[in-house]
């Protein structure tokens, strides 16, 4: 018998752009609902409804504090809704209500404690926590822009169209800026002619991709084109602004597409996933997933994609629909702290978005709505504390989920795999044979975790697997199985909705020979 240790099982993630039998021998070749952090891999924890069920469904998502409650803003496509967090629900919708379709992305935000909101298609709207949605004071009529965001202390808009309703003339490499707002106001003009305005517009035009969004990251305005991108800081005289192209041939591949984390942005492009501070693109998934989420992506629907963050877990998330999926059906997880990937699936996610969660919501054990056996929570605890910013994303369903705040998905059991294929152990033309597994299991006693071991002759040969072996954690000392073949595989998957969390494990491992 010969013991081989399988160290840390979380210090690479899952790797799936490289053959499995070239990777370390602790990397994992697949997963589905496992995360990988400080050096181990865990269940992922999963998701639970909050509000009452959406009328519309939801495209959109943005949370606003004002009147002293927690907003949660969701929007369809013709539709507006407010929820102040302690079961009421208000329709904003404007008087006339707008008349986008899925693909007209909403952007907007919050700017001097005024909700904004665009579509592109119609005149912006904002709200101030009472009454309906209006159209922006001084917007002018006939313009639209396709991403309207915050920025200081002004609004900036991006692909201009302008005589909407005659011309229709459009303008896809100009910003559009409006006046300094004064505080607790918005705008009081867009007039780029006005000399006593600071308002104001320019093309950027020197490289010809389309412009797509824009966020702010520090104390400049990055701004997204299809294949670049562009700074715009305050110049401190009569130009207002100062733009600057930044170095790489990248930009977004759609609006919504750009996250913020504590290091710099994170972008999925046209055919990568960049993060950047402002210095100049850096793959973060080359030789990890990049192959393998450009071959899921739909082409058809591939703008449906967007970028969010999950900040309790250290984690952005990359959510894209799979081949012949309307809405993001898969993530790309990035923990940009151990700087390793996971993949979790998703149903039908429409967007994401970060925000404080009202305490009324879900404060009593009744309210948690997990079953008794299976809750994962300590006794009292607030899993949803609004003293923590929480990832919520909206689906098709039609439902508003908090992340990672329950045992199930929305009372529906979920299963988490780990598997490895293509482990050779340095000796690829022998023959060996996996007689059991030891694995350093971290969960609550009595949790089961299911085991297969399965093997290949050569390289391109499919897995025989071997019969699962049900291993419990606090009972069981080890999982007795049975496999042969030149190339091993192992496969954790779980039985029950609980966490768990594997370290590292030990394979009693046989070489048999030749044949």
């Amino acid at each position: 018998m010969a013991i081989v240790t399988i160290p840390k099982s979380g210090e690479y993630g899952v790797i799936k752009d490289q053959p499995a039998q070239e990777l370390p021998i602790n990397a994992w070749s697949d997963s589905a609902n496992i995360r990988f952090r400080e050096g181990g891999a865990e269940r992922f924890k999963g998701e639970k409804q909050l509000f009452d069920t959406p009328t519309v469904t939801p495209y959109w998502l943005q949370q606003y504090n004002q009147g002293g409650k927690r907003w949660w803003i969701h929007a369809g496509t013709g539709k507006l809704f407010a929820d102040d967090g302690v079961g009421a629900r208000s329709e904003i919708t404007p008087t006339s209500a707008p008349t986008g379709a899925i693909d007209d992305r909403w952007t907007g935000g919050v700017m001097n404690g005024v909700l904004v909101a665009n579509n592109g298609v119609n005149v912006p709207l904002y709200w101030g926590g009472t009454g309906v949605m209006a159209s922006l004071p001084a917007w002018p009529a006939t313009t639209r822009v396709a991403s309207l965001r915050p920025y200081k202390n002004v609004l900036v808009g991006i692909d201009v169209t302008k005589n909407v309703g005659t011309s229709n003339d459009r303008f896809p490499h100009m910003v559009k800026w409006s006046n300094a707002a004064v505080p607790g106001a918005l705008p009081d003009s867009y007039d780029h002619t006005d000399v006593t305005r600071l308002a104001g517009e320019i093309d950027l035009a020197e490289e010809p991709s389309l412009m797509v969004d824009q966020l702010p990251l520090g104390d400049a305005n990055i701004i997204y084109k299809e294949a670049a991108m562009f700074s715009m800081v305050p110049s401190g005289g009569a130009d207002v602004f100062r733009f600057q192209r930044l170095p790489g041939a990248v930009g977004a591949l759609a609006r919504g597409c750009v996250a913020n984390t504590p290091i710099g942005h994170v972008v999925l492009t046209a055919g990568d996933v960049i993060l950047h501070s402002g210095q100049g693109p850096k793959s973060i998934i080359t030789s990890v997933l990049r192959r393998w989420i450009f071959n899921q992506i739909d082409s058809t629907n591939r703008k449906r994609s967007f970028v969010t963050v999950n900040p309790a877990a250290n984690e952005v998330w990359v959510c894209f629909p799979e081949l012949g999926k309307a809405a993001c059906t898969m993530a790309a997880v990035w923990n940009w702290v151990d700087n390793v990937w996971a993949i979790r699936p998703l149903n039908n996610v429409t967007y994401g978005a970060l925000g404080q969660i009202d305490y009324n919501i879900i404060s009593t054990w009744t309210a948690n709505g997990d079953v008794w056996a299976d809750g994962a929570s300590a006794w009292n605890q607030d899993e949803l504390s609004p003293a923590q910013t929480r990832l919520l994303t909206v689906g098709t369903s039609p439902t508003i989920n908090a992340v990672d705040v329950s045992a199930t998905f929305n009372g529906s059991n979920f299963t988490s795999r780990l598997e490895r294929t293509g482990m050779s152990f340095d000796k690829p033309d022998a023959v060996k044979l996996i007689r059991a597994v030891y694995p350093r299991i971290d969960a609550a006693k009595g949790t089961r975790v299911q085991i297969q071991a399965g093997g290949a002759m050569d390289v391109e040969g499919s897995v025989t697997w071997g019969a699962p072996v049900t291993y419990t954690v606090g009972s069981t000392f080890k999982a007795d199985l049975f496999a042969t073949g030149r190339f091993m595989a192992l496969r954790f998957s779980s039985l029950d909705n609980q966490p768990w969390r594997i370290r590292s494990y030990d394979i009693d491992l046989q070489m048999m020979g030749g044949y």
